[in-house]
């Protein structure tokens, strides 16, 4: 009996573990495989969500705005009022000179000197004149080691200006251009950001091509196989010839060539598509096709000109260009002209043995200095200068108003194109499902007999380049869609500017 039992255990054992063998390979384990295999999605608006967060293009634009938010900081700080502490200490001297005597002699005398000091100083630049306003005191050590002696000198307090007079005032010109070099690189950021959207739409598309080719050629082995199946079969029946077999076996062969070409073109176009969003692990992921937008959008040609003339970094730029062209011809002028230098300044000043008495009585102190040079002869190197840098200026505008017409022919072209676009997304889409019709049918009349393999093949090549050339135009749709943003800095969508998600600091 304990034998029976052993037995029939033993045979129950061997039957749970089939079963539980069994659901593990026909259920549990094609489920888990098909989840490890499962490939993710992505859709147009996805990939350009990364590509605002974490493409290198993205980091650039940050840094290029930073940079510029960092320089117009820096300028300002030409604008505001600077402390400076200068120290000599210690400033000693122990060596031999040379000492004049009364009499017009030089004796060598050995010379064991300290001479220190220290100022504190307040300077404010003034903007309108480009002359500098100071306060300043200061207070000097002078100790004579060999005599074991010592003096002082200060200035207690001592207020005074410089002035250059008909000189180039490069904080006025500077305060001119350098808040349009802010204006334009924050307009500058925000077209950087629509480019990057134009870019990453392009690379999206490159994909997606080759995820659509990759497909076609899939299907068009298996429809080929599944045809060339059924043609061996009616070749041996006799019911078609040998040229249509072979025909049909170049198509399969040709059908297995162009699926191998079209599985590295996805390698390659995935790797580019990761390497823009700045990542070095690559998904393997599927492509989701983007539909054209639901509503039609109508863009006014003149509000168009508007918006570009409102928020592209061009014109800001062009702006800043003339500006930058008139300082140069001031900076010309002043340069080869008569210059000035006037310094003027009040306060008190004393010289004592002790520190107490320099601020005890001191005496009232005033400076005033005039440097002038005046060109007497520069046999007309003013005037060739200044005409150089008029020229300039004038080869500046003219190219400018060129800038202005290429610009503007652009944009009128780009909104002809996208008018043309959302017309033939439609009409393509419609195109692709014909032929698609088309060559089921046909497939279906081939396997009856009732067409030939080359009207076959037409209906296959036709189905194909259809659903290419839908493809194709959904890409120009969205890339001409995101020019215009780029263009124009607006969204004609939700008809408002385009704005950063955030402001550099």
């Amino acid at each position: 009996m304990d034998v029976h039992r052993k037995q029939l255990s033993h045979r129950l054992w061997v039957w749970i573990i089939t079963i539980l063998f069994w659901l593990l390979v026909q259920i549990i384990l094609p489920k888990i495989t098909g989840a490890m295999m499962a490939q993710s999605s992505l859709t147009l608006q996805e990939v350009l969500s990364r590509a605002e967060h974490q493409s290198v293009y993205k980091y650039q634009a940050d840094a290029d705005n930073k940079i510029a938010h960092s320089k117009w900081a820096f300028f300002k700080t030409n604008l505001s009022p600077g402390v400076n502490l200068d120290m000599l200490i210690p400033n000693l001297i122990k060596t031999s000179q040379e000492i004049t005597q009364p009499d017009g002699s030089i004796a060598f005398q050995s010379v064991s000197q300290n001479n220190s000091s220290i100022q504190l100083g307040l300077q404010q630049n003034i903007v309108a004149t480009g002359g500098t306003l100071f306060i300043r005191t200061q207070l000097q050590r002078f100790d004579d080691f060999s005599l074991d002696t010592k003096q002082y000198n200060g200035i207690p307090f001592r207020i005074g200006f410089t002035q250059p007079l008909f000189g180039y005032n490069g904080l006025k010109w500077d305060n001119k251009i350098e808040p349009l070099v802010l204006k334009e690189a924050d307009r500058k950021y925000v077209i950087d950001l629509e480019n990057i959207h134009l870019r990453a739409t392009s690379v999206y598309f490159q994909l997606l091509t080759a995820q659509v080719n990759e497909d076609i050629a899939m299907t068009n082995k298996e429809v080929n196989n599944k045809l060339l199946d059924i043609a061996k079969e009616r070749f041996a029946l006799g019911k078609i010839s040998r040229n249509e077999l072979l025909q049909l076996e170049l198509e399969y062969r040709s059908a297995v060539k162009n699926l191998s070409i079209a599985q590295y073109d996805v390698e390659y176009a995935r790797g580019a598509l990761y390497t823009f969003l700045g990542q070095n692990t690559v998904e393997n992921i599927q492509l989701e096709i983007p539909l054209p937008m639901d509503q039609t959008i109508k863009i006014d040609r003149q509000r168009a000109f508007k918006y570009a003339q409102d928020n592209r970094p061009e014109v800001i730029a062009f702006d800043r260009s003339i500006k930058e062209a008139d300082r140069d011809i001031n900076r010309t002028k002043v340069a080869y002209g008569v210059r000035a230098d006037l310094f003027a300044s009040f306060g008190f000043a004393r010289g004592a043995q002790t520190v107490s008495e320099v601020y005890t009585s001191p005496i009232s102190e005033q400076q005033v200095q005039l440097n002038l040079s005046i060109p007497i002869l520069d046999w007309g190197r003013r005037k060739s200068a200044v005409g150089i840098a008029e020229a300039r200026k004038e080869l500046l505008i003219q190219q400018i108003v060129q800038d202005l017409l290429d610009f503007d022919n652009e944009i009128h072209q780009v909104i002809g194109r996208w008018e043309q676009l959302q017309k033939e997304v439609m009409f393509q889409k419609e195109i692709q499902s014909v032929a698609a019709d088309r060559f089921e049918i046909s497939r279906q009349r081939y396997v009856l007999g009732d067409i030939s393999i080359t009207d076959l093949t037409i209906a296959q090549r036709e189905k194909n380049q259809a659903q290419r050339d839908y493809i194709v135009t959904l890409q120009s749709y969205w890339e001409t869609y995101y020019l215009i943003r780029k263009l124009t800095g607006y969204d004609f969508k939700n008809n408002i500017a385009i704005q950063t998600k955030h402001t550099l600091n």
